[in-house]
């Protein structure tokens, strides 16, 4: 079964090239970092917010680029002993819209229950 989160904001920092997607109303708990992509997990186990640092390069977009984020989506399957990470972010460039896609997989270190989730946001 799918939960699905609906974040409401992005922030973008160019200085260090990290972005983070947030909004939720749940309780934070803590954060489990896989390989400098940064997933906030809420007290109920919902992953309610991601980070993402040296964005630009681990989606191959300028930072310039990202100023003009027009759709993020995360597909976030936990397993007993995984958490498998599936992105795609469409940006605004020059006359048309570009995808990127972008997939991980880390250690399920914080023994996150099995479950599929997902994220997104739509500017």
């Amino acid at each position: 079964m799918l939960q699905s989160s609906q974040v409401n904001k992005y922030d973008y920092d160019i200085q260090s090239d990290s972005i983070f997607f947030y909004g939720s109303d749940k309780k934070y708990r803590s954060s489990i970092d896989l390989d400098g992509i940064i997933l906030d997990v809420s007290e109920d186990d919902y992953i309610m917010g991601i980070e993402i640092l040296d964005v630009s390069e681990k989606f191959n977009v300028s930072k310039m680029d990202l100023s003009s984020i027009k759709h993020f989506e995360a597909n976030i399957e936990i397993s007993k002993e995984n958490i498998k990470i599936s992105m795609e972010m469409r940006l605004f460039k020059r006359n048309g819209l570009i995808n990127r896609c972008l997939d991980t997989l880390g250690l399920n270190s914080m023994n996150l229950p099995v479950s599929t989730q997902g994220i997104a946001l739509n500017c």
